[in-house]
């Protein structure tokens, strides 16, 4: 997700191409015609080229899980996505529109990770292990982040792991408590999808959301294949 107001006054409205730039969706803007790349944010060709989007927080997750959360919510009219036609894409081993598969093989081709950019560097947080491992206490770019995992829901969330006194939290699944974390600095329990802490001496305490990408592996890999992969003997 991305802020879609440049500098100053301007505020941009998108559009999808149609065009693909190393296996990711390419967007357009209606004022200039240029072209965005969706998974950096920036503008590839035309008058923003190089221009970058400011990245913003967002949970990908379930329908009831959202809800729960945000009773509130609107909600675009499902009967305008009643059928998804990449369907059979998704169960498809294959990569890419054409069928082309990635040449790195770190991971399988549309294994599904949670990619996160920070400082310069960029790290991949594979679905696969995050699913044995739900809770990884984590660096990145020199900065302290957790990743929170629902392995029901198949949703994530990174957050960084300092208190707002500057604090180095440690966390770890609640045990008997679905979508909770606890940290080992002073019990308190947090929810893992707005990294709120809900009980315990830092009750309403929330922690920095970091911006993330969901993307399949051959994707990531595509923009950033000098990055790493979280394993889980790290």
């Amino acid at each position: 997700m991305y802020d879609r107001q440049l500098k100053g006054d301007e505020t941009l409205t998108f559009g999808v191409s149609g065009m693909l730039y190393r296996n990711g969706l390419i967007m357009f803007d209606r004022q200039t015609d240029s072209l965005w790349s969706h998974i950096l944010g920036q503008a590839i060709s035309g008058e923003y080229k190089g221009t970058q989007l400011t990245f913003l927080p967002a949970l990908q997750t379930d329908w009831q899980s959202w809800r729960a959360l945000y009773p509130e919510t609107l909600v675009v009219d499902p009967q305008l996505f009643a059928q998804d036609v990449y369907e059979d894409y998704y169960n498809s081993p294959q990569a890419g529109v054409l069928g082309q598969a990635n040449a790195d093989n770190k991971l399988l081709t549309k294994e599904y990770v949670i990619g996160v950019r920070l400082k310069g560097e960029v790290k991949a947080y594979p679905f696969s292990v995050l699913d044995k491992q739900p809770v990884v206490n984590d660096r990145v770019g020199e900065v302290d982040i957790v990743v929170f995992f629902d392995q029901t829901t198949a949703s994530g969330a990174v957050f960084e792991r300092r208190s707002p006194d500057g604090e180095l939290l440690t966390f770890q699944a609640a045990a008997d408590s679905p979508g909770a974390a606890v940290d080992a600095e002073t019990g308190s329990q947090w929810n893992i999808f707005t990294g709120t802490a809900v009980s315990g001496s830092l009750k309403g305490t929330r922690l920095a959301q970091v911006p993330i990408t969901y993307a399949f592996w051959f994707g990531w890999a595509d923009y950033h294949g000098q990055g790493s992969v979280y394993q889980l003997d790290e």
